[in-house]
């Protein structure tokens, strides 16, 4: 749901090298369950891993507008 202005420039100046899919529509974040619940009519913030299996293995959804799990945590998730 961002804007997607400059998207591209940002994934390559930090040269991500996965693919960055964005939903301009609200698709994504309802079918994750994470759509307006701050009450402000956009996704929360949320990191979810998904095995290659399609299964959601962890996820931290936010409970504020910036909150976002650490590199950290996600990085000990992943090695899990």
């Amino acid at each position: 749901m961002d804007n997607l202005q400059g998207a591209a420039q940002v994934v390559e100046q930090r040269g991500i090298p996965f693919p960055v899919l964005y939903d301009t529509s609200t698709l994504v974040p309802r079918t994750y369950g994470v759509f307006n619940l701050l009450g402000d009519g956009l996704a929360a913030p949320a990191t979810f891993i998904v095995n290659t299996d399609g299964v959601i293995t962890w996820k931290y959804v936010a409970s504020q507008n910036y909150d976002h799990a650490s590199v950290s945590r996600i990085l000990g998730q992943l090695s899990r």
